[in-house]
């Protein structure tokens, strides 16, 4: 069956169900461009004249809300979604037509400007803005402003009586069966074990079960058997894998740095130690509060740590790992030097990963919807602009403060010193051209180009030299912190009053009594403030996500946004009491992880309530009386059909692969070098997320090319290949078997009588019949030759810049005509049921 089959008009009637339910929801990065490319034009440019606060409204045309923009005024609609070319708004900002040029009186918007409301029309106008009456004060800020539940404290409810005692397993149950008896609702009978085992494995793990853990498990009849389960999974390290993936989605890592300053090395060749200190924070279950601090203020908290043991031993070799962890702050896009684009996406990253707010809309104005005041903006402002990161790449520390001299390190350290003194070089000639005041064109264009050389010398040395030393993108504090103004209305050159560095008055105990950070930038103070369990968002935010990413759906269904925009929540009680729990057991993931997988509601079947009321009461399983069919990641996908044909390489962290290298098609997905100007084109297919912005949840799309790939792609082809010559395959005892070997290799479950009737008379139809193909050795030796020949005029190509964008796949050979067994092999990873997971 197609990939894809089957679900089609299940989904387009989902679809069209939500939509008559529920306004269409905004991508992140749709609302991101919006709030900081759109609204600041229409405030600056377009609001005095029409919105609700102007004195007379031209045109009848409001532009300061969704309906008044697509409403249009007195001449008619404003705007066309999707298309800029026949959109009266576009047509004015071009001042094409004399008689129709908005703004009038010559003030023309930007060339920048105009291109960036084009691309919005172009998106079909996305817009978060909702109706308010005339005369609202943005006191309120919108919805219930200050008393919005997110901003009150979290208090530990009761765990709720229900009738049926007998039916929870955890507290969590006990909620959840209590919404569902107040809707006159039961919850699905238990999932089989194979389901169960299949679903929890791909959810810790982002891999399948092997037929021994799946036979284990079915033999295990004791009540502890699926705790069991759940304590191997978590702690194999492969956990920190999944999990480690999914809080890199909100950390928007990336390998490169997207709008890279002129002069720079566009690539960061150390990303991946913050990746792989993400993946090992949540294999060794660090602390949640302590991962919030590290990543915030590591360098602060190594330093204290250093000072405290070199006083009793000037010799001590100091652990510097957990500087990798700054990698969060420091591996966004660079905006072409613009530091004031760098520090807003810092503010972005901080306030939405950990609190669940919108911070950065606060930029250019107050808070449209929460209660942030630009003022509050400009307080973490200062922060981060009282953080610098170390000038060059090998200023950069390492992750241990002395290193074994092995003879790569040598050869490294030799080189690395030559480019140094050609970088200082290069930077005294500068500096003496700018003391003499000669002008010289032909001698700046000479400097600059030697320059380049030496950055792209030096960034290629640190990337690719087995001697460089793992090194750690940090930020450190400036000598001297001073605090910072208010840019008015976002404009660098408009400074307004001066705001002390402090943290948001929502979320301060006493507004009156905030307390300001004079001790170095403020980071520390920050990152303590985040993880205080008195603040009402952080375990909130975090428990949201966790639930999410076990059920497919959160609490809230906007986990980067828990402010006033955002949905309700479903269960309210139930968020606190997990959220007051997880605070409480020393906010340890891995003990949040088995309350949710430990209770009932974790473990139900996800069929379909034949009874009309299920169907009619709670249509899209809000209440979660069923488990959600939920589709792989392409990660989780990509992966499963590696260790399904044995080809998967289990080595946990390292340096990122790229499709020329002879580890790619072996390594996990999530070790593939992510280029954020220009990710894998597969990826995006299959819904990877925008490296430029937090995403806390990947949205789901179903287009030709994500089957097309299963289709014709190499590497399925191949593995499907490898899955049905390994020895064992071919020593099975019958055809029969052969078949059930493919269903419990790709689906983890034996095929029914039907489906090995189905799978022979496929295979007997094939004009070889049902032999398995042995490979010639001197056709794979030719095909090994081609491939070795390939990848080194590749690898001299372009492995320099590690920026090979070449399509997922494309460098394993397709091997030639396949046999029957390889055919049917590969119609089965085809199928919805290995993409799915119920």
């Amino acid at each position: 069956m197609p990939f894809g089959m089957g679900v089609l008009s299940l989904l387009a009637l989902f679809s069209s169900s939500l939509a008559a339910a529920e306004p269409a929801q905004i991508s992140p990065s749709d609302l991101q461009f919006f709030e900081s490319k759109i609204r600041p034009i229409l405030v600056e440019n377009c609001y005095k004249c029409h919105s609700r606060e102007a004195d007379k409204v031209k045109g009848g045309l409001l532009l300061d809300t969704r309906e008044g923009l697509l409403a249009g005024g007195s001449s008619g609609s404003t705007i066309v979604p999707g298309k800029p070319d026949e959109s009266v708004l576009i047509q004015a900002i071009r001042y094409t037509d004399p008689d129709l040029q908005m703004p009038p009186k010559g003030e023309k918007l930007s060339d920048r400007q105009i291109a960036d409301l084009t691309e919005w029309v172009k998106r079909g106008a996305p817009d978060p803005r909702m109706l308010a009456a005339k005369g609202s004060s943005n006191a309120t800020y919108g919805g219930v402003g200050r008393q919005h539940w997110s901003f009150q404290p979290v208090k530990k409810p009761a765990i709720p009586a229900v009738k049926n005692s007998a039916w929870p397993k955890t507290p969590v149950d006990n909620f959840i069966l209590a919404k569902l008896e107040e809707n006159a609702l039961q919850p699905n009978a238990p999932a089989d074990k194979r389901a169960l085992l299949r679903r929890v494995t791909f959810d810790l793990t982002g891999l399948p079960p092997t037929e021994t853990e799946m036979q284990a498990f079915l033999a295990d009849n004791s009540p502890a058997a699926f705790t069991r389960v759940v304590d191997r999974l978590l702690a194999s390290p492969h956990y920190g894998e999944r999990w480690g993936r999914h809080w890199l989605d909100v950390a928007r890592y990336s390998d490169s740095k997207g709008d890279a300053p002129n002069r720079a090395f566009p690539f960061y060749p150390h990303a991946w130690t913050y990746r792989d200190y993400v993946i090992d924070a949540f294999n060794t279950d660090k602390p949640f509060n302590q991962f919030i601090v590290e990543q915030l203020a590591a360098d602060r908290l190594v330093e204290a740590q250093s000072k405290k043991i070199t006083a009793k031993n000037p010799d001590a070799i100091i652990d510097q790992s957990s500087l990798a962890a700054m990698g969060f702050l420091t591996l966004g896009n660079q905006f072409d030097g613009n530091v004031h684009d760098v520090i807003n996406d810092r503010i972005d990253v901080t306030t939405k990963a950990f609190l669940g707010l919108t911070v950065s809309c606060a930029r250019c104005h107050d808070h449209k919807f929460d209660p942030i005041p630009t003022k509050d903006y400009y307080s973490l402002y200062g922060v981060f602009a009282n953080s610098v990161e170390p000038k060059q790449l090998v200023q950069a520390p390492t992750l241990q403060s002395r290193i074994a001299k092995t003879p790569e390190l040598v050869d490294y350290l030799a080189k690395a010193t030559e480019l140094q003194k050609q970088h200082a070089d290069v930077e005294e000639q500068f500096a003496e051209m700018r003391r003499s005041r000669v002008r010289d064109a032909d001698k700046r264009r000479e400097l600059v180009r030697a320059q380049q050389r030496v950055n792209r010398e030096i960034g290629e040395l640190e990337m690719n030299h087995p001697g460089a030393p793992a090194r750690a993108n940090v930020l450190t504090d400036v000598p001297r912190s001073r605090d910072y103004p208010v840019l008015v209305r976002g404009e660098a050159q408009n400074k307004g009053d001066i705001v002390p560095r402090r943290f948001l008055e929502i979320l301060a105990a006493d507004p009156k009594k905030r307390a300001e950070w004079h001790e170095g930038s403020g980071r520390l103070q920050l990152a303590q403030a985040i993880a205080d369990p008195k603040n009402p968002l952080t375990a909130r935010v975090f428990v949201n996500r966790v639930w999410q990413q076990h059920f497919g759906e959160g609490f809230v269904a906007t986990p980067d946004d828990l402010g006033n925009m955002s949905s309700p929540p479903t269960h309210p009680e139930l968020l606190d009491w997990l959220a007051s729990e997880f605070v409480e057991g020393g906010w340890s993931v891995k003990r949040l992880h088995r309350f949710i997988l430990l209770s009932s509601t974790y473990q139900l079947s996800g069929a379909a309530n034949p009874d009309p009321r299920y169907a009619e009461t709670d249509p899209t399983n809000k209440l979660f009386w069923r488990a959600n069919l939920r589709r792989l990641e392409f990660e989780a996908m990509y992966d499963s059909i590696l260790a399904i044909s044995g080809a998967l390489d289990p080595k946990l962290g390292g340096k990122p692969v790229t499709p020329t290298m002879d580890s790619f098609g072996k390594r996990r997905a999530l070790y593939t070098y992510i280029n954020r100007q220009n990710p894998p084109e597969l990826l995006t297919q299959f819904d990877f997320p925008n490296p430029d912005v937090p995403t806390g949840k990947r949205y789901m799309t179903l287009v030709p090319q994500q089957a097309l790939f299963l289709m014709n792609s190499p590497l399925v082809i191949e593995t499907a290949r490898k899955l049905t010559h390994l020895p064992e395959f071919a020593k099975l005892p019958g055809d029969r078997e052969r078949v059930a070997s493919l269903y419990l290799a790709i689906f983890q479950r034996p095929p029914s009588e039907k489906e090995v009737e189905l799978g022979l008379e496929y295979v007997r139809t094939n004009p070889k019949g049902t032999g398995l193909d042995v490979e010639i050795p001197a056709l794979k030796n030719a095909r090994e030759q081609r491939k070795a020949e390939r990848q080194a005029a590749q690898a001299k190509q372009n492995a320099k810049g590690r920026n090979d964008q070449r399509p997922i796949g494309s460098s394993i050979e397709y091997g030639g005509p396949v046999d029957a067994w390889t055919k049917l092999a590969h119609a089965l990873f085809q199928a919805n049921e290995a993409m799915f997971v119920n």
